[in-house]
C-alpha cells in the first residue's frame, strides 16, 4: 500500500497464531500526481512517457517474496551506511518502487472473490441476529477479524448499505414490529432494540419512518390488527 502525503490512515485487526510483520518506509518523489486508471503505454522509445513510473496506491503482487527480499536488503544497506545512508538508500528505494511498478497488481482470483462473498454473507447474517444488542462497526469487525474501515468498505460495496446503516435499519424495523404487536412503552422498545437513550431512539425512528414512535403506532396499529 502506498499512502500519499497528508492522507489520514488507521486500522487494526486481531492477530492470530501466525506472526505479522510490517515493512514501511517514508520517501519523497520530486514530481508526482494522481491518475485515474492505468495510463496508455508509450508508443515508442522516444515518447516522454517512457520515463514515467505508475505506482498503484493499493496492490497485491504476484510475488511478495521478491519484494520482501529487496526490503530486507534496503534495511541492511541502511544499517551498514548509517549515519549517512541517504545516497545508497535513495538508489535502492528507487529500485524497490520500480519493482512494484513492474510487478502489476495480481487480479483477485475467483476462489478468493467467492470466499470474500461467503464471509460477507456471514457478516450480514450475524448482524441480523445481533443488531438489537449493543453492537457497533468495531465489534462486528472484531468478531470477524477485520479492520473496521476495510470491512465497512467491502460490506457497502457488496450490499449497497454500510454496516451502521444496516444495524439501524434492522433495529428500527424491529421497533416498528414491537410498536404494532405489543403494548410495550417507547422506552422499553428503545432498550429492546439496542438504544440506551429513548430520545435518541425517537430521533432515529422519525428520521427512518417519517413519524414518531407514538404516531406510528396510532397510525398503523389498527391496520395491522385488521390484516392479522
Amino acid at each position: 500500500m502506498l499512502i500519499p502525503p497528508g492522507t489520514p490512515h488507521e486500522g487494526s485487526r486481531r492477530l492470530g497464531q501466525e506472526p505479522l510483520t510490517f515493512y514501511w518506509a517514508h520517501f519523497t518523489l520530486p514530481d508526482w500526481h494522481k491518475v485515474q486508471g492505468l495510463p496508455d503505454e508509450p508508443r515508442d522509445g522516444n515518447d516522454q512517457g517512457a520515463a514515467r513510473v505508475v505506482l498503484p496506491l493499493d496492490f497485491r503482487l504476484a510475488d511478495n517474496n521478491r519484494l520482501t527480499v529487496m526490503f530486507n536488503q534496503l534495511l541492511d544497506i541502511y544499517q551498514r551506511t548509517y549515519p549517512d545512508p541517504s545516497p545508497y538508500c535513495s538508489y535502492f528505494m528507487t529500485c524497490l518502487l520500480m519493482e512494484i511498478a513492474m510487478g502489476r497488481p495480481a487480479p483477485k482470483g475467483r476462489q478468493e472473490a467467492d470466499d470474500e462473498d461467503s464471509t460477507l454473507q456471514k457478516v450480514q447474517d450475524w448482524i441480523r441476529i445481533n443488531a438489537c444488542d449493543r453492537i457497533s462497526v468495531a465489534s462486528v469487525a472484531e468478531n470477524f477479524n477485520y479492520s473496521p474501515s476495510y470491512l465497512s468498505t467491502i460490506y457497502k460495496r457488496r450490499f449497497g448499505i454500510g454496516i451502521t446503516g444496516q444495524i439501524r435499519r434492522i433495529r428500527i424495523e424491529r421497533a416498528q414490529e414491537l410498536l404494532l404487536s405489543t403494548s410495550m412503552g417507547v422506552r422499553q422498545i428503545a432498550e429492546a432494540c439496542g438504544y440506551d437513550d429513548p430520545k435518541y431512539f425517537m430521533r432515529v425512528f422519525k428520521r427512518f419512518s417519517g413519524l414518531t414512535p407514538t404516531r406510528y403506532r396510532s397510525s398503523f396499529s389498527q391496520r395491522h390488527y385488521n390484516n392479522a
